[in-house]
């Protein structure tokens, strides 16, 4: 019986190690019981709202600024380069065919490129004014940001009206009648440039053939009225100029093919008493050198004066042919002015509504 008490205490004693062994081989350590440190959790990189526009400048219509009032400073730069991408700006050009129109119209569309505009030429050829009012209504159906043009307010007024009421900027070159709808007008004054040619030749005239009649003729472009008046400058101050000056007849010019034309018809009407040929351009004037060259004509009984200072007149006054002097108009620096206006504008700035480019004669001297 006694044997048998002490196998039983002997077993229960061992199932109790047995079971504190177990119990001790299962419990969790200290460090198991404590939690992983979380990695930092990175902050999100806010994304940086895109530039707000300023609102665009005003033009103020009836003012008159110059050169210097257009110049961009850095700062501006810098804000209308934030704000351009995506905005498109058309050009309506009178044509491409010439030096002068080419140069302009290049010359805006390269400066808006650096400003980030899209630009697109919609180039009219011939100064039409159905296409000019076509081009011009086309990029209005764009939504364009802005709109340059060569035409008057005779062709293009009521839509400018419109474009400008819809907020769309719109700038006139070569002209300065549409500052009175709220566009900026950047140009040479016809009446200016047409005075300047006109007293050129007088004075060449009365110098070359004292007291003696003159006949000249005047390469005009009757469609366009801002022309005209151009033309109608010219007259008027070759015969102050030199009483003695008689105009024999206004032929169609502008373009190269026309000037020749003219010239071939005038040259056959008044061989050698044609002394002075003068023209609204150099482009038509040009045409008609180059006419008047296969014509046999001579550097000391023929002489032109044009409007722009093309390159090829430029040259031709160098070198002491018939082509004797030209206003210059600066087509580069109009070029850059125009899109220094839409520039300042989209920086907020106001910019005056009317802002004449100076002109100057080249003679060679």
């Amino acid at each position: 019986m006694r044997r048998s008490w002490l196998v039983v205490t002997m077993v229960f004693g061992l199932l109790v190690t047995a079971c504190s062994s177990g119990a001790a081989s299962t419990a969790p350590s200290a460090a198991a019981t404590t939690a992983p440190t979380a990695a930092p959790t990175a902050a999100p990189t806010a994304t940086p709202a895109p530039p707000t526009a300023p609102p665009v400048g005003k033009v103020q219509v009836g003012t008159k600024g110059d050169a210097a009032s257009l110049t961009l400073t850095d700062a501006e730069k810098a804000t209308v380069k934030s704000v351009s991408t995506g905005k498109l700006v058309g050009i309506v050009a009178a044509t491409m065919a010439t030096d002068y129109h080419a140069m302009l119209n290049n010359t805006i569309k390269t400066n808006l490129e650096a400003l980030g505009f899209t630009v697109e030429i919609c180039d009219t050829q011939t100064g039409d004014a159905a296409k000019a009012v076509t081009c011009f209504e086309g990029f209005m159906q764009k939504k364009a940001y802005g709109i340059v043009t060569a035409s008057s307010a005779a062709t293009v007024g009521k839509d400018a009206t419109t474009a400008i009421a819809a907020g769309t900027i719109v700038i006139q070159v070569t002209g300065l009648d549409l500052g009175a709808v709220g566009a900026v007008s950047i140009s040479v004054d016809n009446i200016t440039i047409g005075t300047a040619e006109g007293k050129a030749a007088g004075e060449f005239a009365a110098a070359t053939y004292p007291g003696a009649e003159t006949d000249a003729i005047i390469l005009d472009y009757p469609t366009i009225p801002d022309l005209v008046a151009r033309a109608d400058a010219i007259e008027a101050a070759m015969l102050a100029a030199d009483p003695k000056v008689k105009v024999v007849g206004r032929y169609l010019g502008g373009l190269p093919a026309n000037g020749a034309t003219s010239m071939e018809q005038a040259n056959t009407k008044y061989a050698l008493k044609l002394k002075l040929v003068t023209g609204i351009n150099d482009g038509g004037n040009l045409g008609a050198f180059e006419s008047a060259k296969t014509l046999g004509r001579k550097p000391d009984d023929l002489a032109f004066f044009g409007i722009d200072c093309d390159p090829a007149a430029v040259a031709a006054i160098r070198a002491a042919s018939m082509y004797k002097g030209c206003v210059d108009t600066n087509p580069k620096g109009t070029g850059e002015l125009a899109a220094n206006a839409i520039g300042k504008l989209t920086a907020g700035q106001n910019v005056a509504g009317t802002v004449e480019v100076p002109v100057s004669i080249f003679n060679g001297k």
